[in-house]
């Protein structure tokens, strides 16, 4: 936990590597140079839209429901 993102926030690491779309990679990494932590690019769960001035991505920002852990 961190006190730098408000509780109004939700933050999720986007530059995960070592998987695509459900497929594990790590074979394709050289011995001793996998991530530490692998996983999916959360980009890959976000919106699809587009932000209609600027016309940039909006995979950044997107809905999100939060539950605690049982």
């Amino acid at each position: 936990m961190t006190e730098r993102v408000d509780r109004e926030t939700a933050f999720m690491p986007y530059h995960f590597a070592g998987r695509w779309q459900g497929e594990d990679l790590l074979r394709h990494y050289p011995q001793g140079a996998a991530p530490i932590v692998r996983g999916e690019a959360a980009n890959t769960a976000t919106t699809y839209g587009y932000d209609s001035v600027t016309m940039m991505q909006e995979t950044k920002t997107s809905v999100c429901q939060i539950e605690r852990a049982a």
